[in-house]
């Protein structure tokens, strides 16, 4: 999986300056837009590390002049399964495309919870949680007013140290809202789980 980066911004206007820039500024493929509410909108491109990492300095200069830049992000070395919480290839912000797949992840293990404002910091830490620990990924959703949850599971300690993890990734670039671990989770709180829903891996 090739360089991840993440502009983030509170209104469109920014966001398509930024997008704009981003494309222009360097050899990066568009993977998606997402909108989370209270005004945030996420777009997604992919390429080669130093090519996105330039893209995206683009982008920030674009929406900053805007006076809407949120957040941003380069991953140089996704998670493999990162892809799984990317936007659907090609979706514009506040736009549908139908899913490749559609999979609900049963919820067998101890559950590590981190939740935050924004789409950016959340993808920093499910990346930071799958990186830290043996621990698979449950799911990601966007529950509205801009807030996002990342859920993993797997054993006790391992989840531990995963939210752990992915609690101060996040707090790197964003705001935290809420982490926490559920060792025994009831049987009710599984069928709460999100479906994940993602297309063909980037490649």
């Amino acid at each position: 999986m090739k360089a991840i980066g993440v502009l983030e911004t509170k209104g469109l206007i920014g966001n398509i300056e930024g997008l704009d820039a981003m494309m222009k500024a360097a050899r990066v493929d568009y993977v998606g837009g997402l909108t989370l509410g209270s005004g945030l909108v996420a777009m997604v491109v992919t390429g080669e590390v130093d090519a996105v990492e330039s893209a995206v300095a683009a982008g920030c200069d674009a929406a900053q002049k805007a006076g809407e830049l949120f957040c941003h992000l380069v991953i140089p070395r996704p998670h493999r399964e990162l892809y799984k919480c990317m936007p659907l290839r090609g979706a514009p912000a506040g736009g549908h495309a139908k899913p490749d797949v559609v999979e609900n992840i049963p919820l067998t293990q101890a559950l590590g919870i981190v939740e935050t404002k924004g789409y950016t910091p959340n993808i920093q830490a499910v990346d930071a949680m799958l990186k830290a620990a043996n621990v698979t990924l449950a799911g990601q959703a966007r529950i509205g007013a801009a807030m996002v949850i990342g859920l993993v599971q797997g054993d006790v300690g391992a989840v531990e140290a995963a939210v752990a993890a992915g609690k101060s990734a996040a707090a790197e670039i964003g705001q935290v809202v809420a982490a926490h671990v559920i060792p025994r989770p009831h049987t009710a709180v599984g069928e709460t789980m999100p479906d994940m829903k993602y297309g063909e891996a980037l490649a």
